[in-house]
């Protein structure tokens, strides 16, 4: 180890500033060494016998000169165009630094009991000497464990896993603004355990379209209409609107009543029970016309209802993912926010009912990857105008998933471009945390209020990071400490078939009368 600077007053044990030597250089994110302040030894020359290493993390440096400060003399002269002669040799670099921890000799990690002393020495460590503290996973994975390389350390060619048993146990938090790498970094999350063994189970729930491409590595692509149960696709207002009638209107009002009786009462929805049921619901909800009304449902029904009777069989979403490791289902094959929320919450519930039920026997496990969370489970007062997930029940669904599924080896990845329209009781309940640039305050705040790392420099990492670079930290990752990751990235997500200018020659092509 080489000594960089020297430790400042003012430190505590968590925040470390220190003066950069003249002739060296710090960089923010990079790892330096402090000597524990009372496990390390020195002899009598002052070097030291016995060093525990303490490592912290720069986020943080700032040239001082005290002759440029206002009352001095040099911004006189710099006002007129001159320069002190002598000014640019009063400058030193402050690095501010957060104290991570440190290792015991049996192992045993630490965050710093005291703060260090005033001119105590700051290490700059080789690559080797700072892999030491990563935990790196060797090629077979440990106990319980089972990793997938995702990166690796920013500046360092140190790899980055994360722990996908621990996500199936406590689900991980994935933020970042839009063109940061979240999405991209979740598909290749995905991409590389699929060719795992044991090969992990997923669902995923893909609002924009943005993982078929995990169909070359085995993945099997259903719209989620076929999850959805057959009470759900004939509703009332579905079936009346089928049959040509507005639910505002006394018919549409009777239809709805007649059909949800029938669902309360367990009767099979056909053309037969409806016509029955609305006889007998119309003699209450409809006190002139009733005959006219029920000629006019008739008629409609032998015209447009041949759907009544057809014979329906939703997907059971635990039998196709027990068959296929790798199951996105596709909500993008319409615009209908009301039917996808209700599947949603049907395969959440079913997910998780069928765990709870195989918890003694041990043999079902499977990891929910959420997309664009926020149209799922808003936070509460926020006018998110996509569906009505706080009426379909979707959010509470979520929300017990979330609180109740780790126990039963049901984990989520809970993906979301904006931290602070998601309920704060779901990202409270995920213990590993990818993040990706984050630009607006109230996301900073959401990441900062509710999770595990929240009283760190946050502020300091998220907005300066590039695109495919993330702060990981939590249950799934190896390192006792946050680590910023490049996402190591084999494919990217598939929104358009070409992009907008290859679009923008096909119209020109097109409105010149020449086949695109």
């Amino acid at each position: 180890m080489e000594e960089v600077g020297y430790v400042m007053s003012g430190c505590t044990q968590r925040l470390v500033p220190f003066v950069v030597k003249e002739d060296r250089e710090v960089y923010v994110n990079m790892y330096y060494f402090i000597p524990h302040p009372t496990a390390s030894r020195t002899d009598e020359s002052g070097r030291y016998v016995n060093l525990t290493p303490v490592l912290t993390r720069v986020f943080s440096v700032t040239p001082y000169n005290p002759e440029m400060s206002r009352g001095q003399t040099g911004p006189i002269a710099g006002k007129m165009g001159e320069r002190a002669q002598y000014g640019k040799r009063l400058e030193y670099k402050v690095a501010w630094a957060e104290v991570l921890g440190y290792y015991t000799r049996d192992g045993k990690w630490f965050g710093l009991e005291c703060a260090p002393g005033t001119w105590d020495p700051v290490f700059e460590g080789t690559e080797e000497e700072i892999a030491r503290f990563f935990g790196v996973v060797q090629s077979s994975p440990r106990g319980d464990s089972l990793f997938v390389r995702v990166g690796s350390h920013r500046g360092l060619r140190v790899p980055v896993h994360i722990d996908l048993n621990a996500i199936a146990r406590g689900h991980l938090f994935v933020a970042g603004m839009t063109r940061s790498g979240k999405s991209t970094f979740v598909l290749n999350l995905v991409r590389r355990a699929a060719q795992l063994d044991p090969c992990p189970h997923f669902i995923v729930l893909d609002r924009r379209s943005e993982y078929v491409g995990l169909k070359k590595v085995g993945g099997v692509v259903t719209p989620y209409w076929n999850f959805l149960p057959r009470s759900e696709v004939l509703r009332g207002e579905v079936v009346a609107s089928r049959l040509g009638f507005d639910v505002r209107t006394s018919t549409g009002k009777a239809i709805c009543d007649a059909v949800s009786e029938l669902a309360t009462e367990g009767i099979e929805l056909s053309s037969r029970s409806l016509m029955e049921k609305l006889a007998e619901v119309s003699t209450y909800t409809i006190s002139r016309g009733r005959e006219r009304v029920l000629k006019s449902v008739e008629w409609a029904v032998k015209v447009k209802g041949a759907f009544l009777d057809e014979v329906y069989q939703a997907l059971d979403v635990v039998n196709v993912v027990v068959e296929n490791p790798l199951l996105i289902v596709d909500f993008s094959v319409d615009t209908r926010a009301g039917d996808q929320q209700i599947a949603a919450r049907h395969i959440i519930r079913r997910v998780v009912e069928h765990a709870m039920r195989r918890r003694e026997a041990g043999d079902f496990s499977v990891i929910v990857v959420v997309e664009e969370a926020q149209y799922f489970a808003p936070e509460h007062g926020l006018n998110i105008e996509v569906g009505a997930p706080e009426r379909i029940g979707v959010d509470k669904a979520l929300v017990e998933a979330v609180s109740q599924a780790g126990g039963y080896n049901v984990g989520f990845i809970i993906s979301t471009q904006r931290p602070a329209y998601i309920q704060k009781s779901i990202v409270s309940q995920c213990n590993s945390v990818v993040c990706f640039r984050l630009m607006a305050g109230n996301d900073q705040e959401a990441i900062l209020d509710y999770t595990e790392y929240g009283g760190s420099h946050l502020r300091d990492y998220l907005p300066g990071l590039a695109t495919h670079q993330a702060l990981v930290w939590g249950a799934a990752l190896p390192t006792p400490f946050p680590v910023v990751a490049e996402m190591e990235v084999e494919e990217f997500p598939q929104k358009t078939g070409s992009s907008a200018r290859q679009a923008w020659e096909r119209m020109k092509k097109t409105v010149a009368g020449v086949p695109a």
